[in-house]
């Protein structure tokens, strides 16, 4: 006899503890979606939620065996399996179905790194780019020891450089045109650069947001209650977005953007750029937190999280554009893992199949 079927037969307590979870869960997921529908991130609890997605749908999974073996009831075992059904389609079409390329053109190799700070050492780095060998690489969170230490041995395999403060880009091709930027004239710094590639230019854009946090707002004067803040992200995103529209060249944008797909934020920069992970892609491509010290959560722990949970780093590229064999690569020391992808434009396509320089 099955455990479930022990527990089921003989503890009514149980069932009803089952019963009670299925139904609160049930009515949370309801709850999210209609208000997701209505509001969408113009609310911040809706917001706070997605960030969470996937995660909070695999329980999903465990419905249908909780409400045929435990609780017993037909219609609900009948509902939770076509949800089931529902998920396994969206979680295989979203992270499961990369496109396949069909640009006949040579590729421009593009890494995306934050170095977080002086987690990510000058030999890493520069043994990661030796390696791997990228065309272009967007670095965020670069500090004076990476540009003394790690940038003069990597001057043969990238002659140009571009360092503002916090961010690098390193490319094989000539840059001009290079710039620093405050989005949304924030605080934080953003590059922009042009690259010519066999006589053809491609703007480069390498991001880093301001991060969303947890902050209080004060509605009494004696009542603070926490909300999830993400206002300064989403002014940077608009008008990134607006710089975009503006562009005539092919673009490619990577960086670390502080979001999740399930954002509003990320389904703006879906209606002028092309996901590098989610069209060439295979999982969900998490990249932070990476080796996260767990003693926050647990007093006096040595224990590390070693399994990123959340997809805040991306590549990007404007949609004349396709790519291949998008992967995120072992950790560097740093919490964001690096993102390596393959980006090819159509206007490679009618030169001649040489080595683009």
């Amino acid at each position: 006899m099955s455990v479930f079927r022990v527990y089921s037969s003989f503890s009514p307590i149980f069932q009803r503890l089952t019963q009670g979870f299925v139904y609160t869960y049930a009515g949370f997921l309801l709850v999210y979606f209609l208000l997701r529908f209505l509001f969408w991130d113009e609310f911040w609890v809706v917001g706070f939620v997605s960030t969470f997605i996937p995660w909070i749908l695999f329980p999903l999974l465990i419905l249908p065996p909780l409400s045929f073996v435990i609780i017993k009831q037909r219609k609900l075992t009948i509902l939770s399996s076509l949800a089931c059904l529902l998920l396994i389609g969206w979680l295989h079409q979203n992270y499961a179905s990369p496109n396949p390329s069909t640009i006949n053109s040579n590729p421009i190799k593009v890494l995306c790194l934050n170095n977080s700070w002086n987690k990510t050492s000058p030999e890493t780095l520069v043994e990661l780019l030796l390696n791997r060998t990228p065309d272009l690489v967007f670095l965020q969170e670069v500090t004076e020891i990476h540009e003394q230490e790690a940038f003069p041995q990597l001057i043969e395999a990238y002659p140009y450089q571009f360092s503002s403060p916090r961010t690098t880009i390193l490319s094989k091709f000539p840059l001009r045109e290079t710039q620093t930027i405050h989005l949304a004239e924030h605080s934080e710094f953003q590059q922009r650069a042009i690259a010519k590639i066999n006589e053809q230019e491609i703007t480069l854009y390498n991001i880093q947001t301001i991060s969303p946090w947890i902050r209080f707002h004060q509605i009494l004067p004696f009542l603070k209650i926490p909300f999830y803040d993400y206002r300064e992200r989403s002014e940077e995103i608009i008008d990134l977005v607006k710089r975009l529209q503006k562009e005539t060249n092919p673009v490619i944008v990577a960086g670390d953007f502080n979001l999740s797909d399930q954002t509003q934020d990320y389904y703006r920069l879906r209606q002028v750029l092309r996901d590098a992970f989610r069209e060439s892609g295979w999982g969900l491509g998490l990249t932070w937190p990476q080796g996260w010290p767990l003693n926050f959560l647990i007093k006096n722990s040595t224990q590390t999280l070693d399994y990123p949970l959340f997809r805040i780093d991306y590549i990007w590229y404007s949609p004349d554009g396709e790519s291949k064999m998008t992967k995120v690569l072992a950790s560097t020391g740093s919490d964001h893992l690096p993102v390596e992808t393959q980006v090819y434009f159509r206007l490679f396509a009618a030169l001649n199949p040489q080595k683009l320089v």
